[in-house]
C-alpha cells in the first residue's frame, strides 16, 4: 500500500514537471532593451516636485476688557492638528504652517467658534471681530 502511494506520488510529481511550460528566457549573453530612466524625463522647469506647502495664517484679535482665553485648534479637514496652544481672544497671532500640497483648507476651534478657513494664495485669515450686516431698514 505505501508503495502505491509512493508511486502514485512521483507519478504526479513528473507528470506535474512536465507540464510545466518553458517560458521565453533572453539569453545569458544578451543585454536587456534600455529603458527611459527618470533623469530621461521631460518635466518643465516650473514644476513643483514638492508634496507639502507653507500657510501663513493670520488670527485678528478681538480687544476685550476681560481676557478670554481658550484653546486654539487649526486642524486639517480630516482632522488632523497642525496647532494646539492656549490663546487670548484679544491677542493677534501669525503662523506658518507646513501642510499637504492639495489640501485648500483649514480648520479653525476656538472656545464655541468653530470655522473653516479658505487657502488661498498659501494664506488662511481668521478674525474674532464680528463682521455686522445691516437689515433693509438702514
Amino acid at each position: 500500500m505505501k508503495t502505491k502511494n509512493i508511486i502514485l506520488i512521483i507519478l504526479i510529481s513528473t507528470l506535474g514537471l512536465l507540464s510545466c511550460v518553458k517560458q521565453n528566457l533572453p539569453d545569458p549573453g544578451t543585454t536587456p532593451e534600455d529603458k527611459t530612466k527618470l533623469a530621461d524625463a521631460k518635466v518643465p522647469d516650473s514644476f513643483n516636485w514638492s508634496t507639502s506647502k507653507n500657510v501663513e495664517v493670520s488670527i485678528t484679535g478681538l480687544p476685550t476688557v476681560v481676557p478670554i482665553k481658550n484653546t486654539l485648534t487649526i486642524t486639517l479637514p480630516d482632522g488632523s492638528k497642525l496647532y494646539n496652544a492656549y490663546h487670548d481672544m484679544s491677542v493677534n497671532l501669525k503662523l506658518t504652517l507646513v501642510i499637504p500640497a492639495t489640501v485648500t483648507q483649514l480648520k479653525l476651534k476656538f472656545g464655541t467658534y468653530d470655522e473653516t478657513l479658505n487657502i488661498a494664495n498659501n494664506k488662511a485669515a481668521f478674525s474674532f471681530i464680528p463682521v455686522v450686516t445691516y437689515g433693509d431698514g438702514m
